[in-house]
């Protein structure tokens, strides 16, 4: 089944790209040009300038000759690249954007564990006490033996 739907998926790309690419590259070559692809009279007046010892000598001739060949080519590129489109993405995305523009309810916030403030500023100086750095007993230590022997001294 998904075999089916990837065929017709194809068939409707290939009717949809040739359409558009037929259309635009018509107009632009018969807006440089003049030359209309798609008209048997365009193709009559070249077939009849090329029997009757016409020379492509011109930049403009050689370039019309260029993107008449190139067409197929760009045509089989497109259609490559149109099969790669995911069409579902881009048909979905008005409805994308407008299921983002209701208003969403807001979230159903829950607070736990809240102190009064007496607590939290209680729990911040125990925080800024334990911050402090404490003096060294050994320190502490060394400096009344220095002032005994000061003392000491001074008394002798």
């Amino acid at each position: 089944m998904k075999k089916f739907f990837l065929f017709i998926r194809g068939i409707l790309v290939f009717i949809g790209w040739s359409f558009l690419f037929l259309v635009a590259s018509n107009y632009l070559i018969s807006l440089v040009w003049n030359f209309d692809f798609m008209s048997s009279r365009s193709w009559d007046i070249l077939a009849a300038f090329w029997n009757h010892g016409g020379v492509i000598k011109t930049t403009s001739d050689v370039l019309l000759l260029m993107a008449l060949f190139l067409l197929p080519f760009l045509w089989l590129t497109g259609f490559i690249f149109a099969l790669r489109i995911e069409y579902l993405n881009i048909f979905a995305a008005p409805f994308k954007i407008f299921s983002r523009r209701k208003p969403a309810e807001p979230e159903r916030i829950v607070i736990k564990n809240i102190k009064s403030s007496q607590q939290m500023i209680e729990d911040i100086k125990n925080e800024i006490e334990s911050l402090k750095p404490e003096k060294a007993e050994q320190s502490g230590h060394i400096r009344t033996e220095i002032k005994q022997k000061l003392s000491e001294k001074i008394k002798s």
